[in-house]
């Protein structure tokens, strides 16, 4: 699988059979819309135009924007709604080829219960965001990754050249989980990659 990241909290997933898109964001934002092909789009917030631009994108996407579990190309996505103070925003966990993504898209609060956290099982790679202010702040989101211990940590919503959203650097961040990191460009990851891994790893990619 490739794990490309479109910047704020959007994100592209290229499977073997499907290319997958979450959260592509509007002109508001500050940045240009991405656009492209994909197969599948996931919104956390349908209504929410800031997170859910998908008119830029070619042919006839599967839309999922709804909680739920649903199954297309070769990926399973399941759905799982948290209470926010705005309303509700959907989480995502993505299955495809062997590994589990956990995406918390833009979440201010991780109030998953228990027993749903227990359900999704070990979870490959963790996708959070750590701006703070809409979203989890830096040390929140360390906590998080504490609670659900991923083999992989992506970092999403943070500031960023252009994005006119107030969010704090991924510096923050970096320095909660002990300064220790890679920059990529992509992630391209197999599950036999990271079987065995005794430590989790940092990923920050670039836009």
């Amino acid at each position: 699988m490739h794990i490309q990241y479109l910047g704020f909290s959007s994100f592209k997933f290229i499977t073997k059979d499907a290319t997958v898109v979450t959260d592509p964001y509007g002109k508001e934002s500050g940045l240009t819309p991405p656009r492209g092909n994909a197969d599948i789009i996931v919104l956390a917030e349908s209504t929410n135009s800031l997170y859910s631009s998908t008119s830029s994108f070619s042919g006839t996407p599967f839309l999922i924007d709804s909680p739920g579990e649903y199954d297309k190309s070769g990926v399973t996505v399941t759905g799982i709604p948290l209470k926010q103070e705005s309303g509700y925003v959907t989480i995502f966990l993505l299955e495809s080829e062997d590994l589990k993504i956990l995406n918390l898209a833009h979440i201010k609060d991780f109030n998953i219960k228990e027993n749903e956290l227990e359900e999704l099982g070990e979870i490959d790679i963790l996708i959070v965001p750590v701006g703070g202010h809409s979203v989890l702040g830096a040390s929140d989101a360390a906590k998080v990754v504490n609670q659900i211990e991923p083999k992989i940590i992506i970092p999403s919503h943070y500031a960023a050249g252009g994005i006119k959203i107030e969010l704090d650097p991924i510096d923050r961040f970096i320095k909660e989980m002990g300064n220790k990191n890679e920059e990529l460009d992509k992630l391209i990851i197999k599950k036999k990659d990271i079987t065995n891994a005794e430590e989790t790893r940092l990923v920050v990619l670039t836009a």
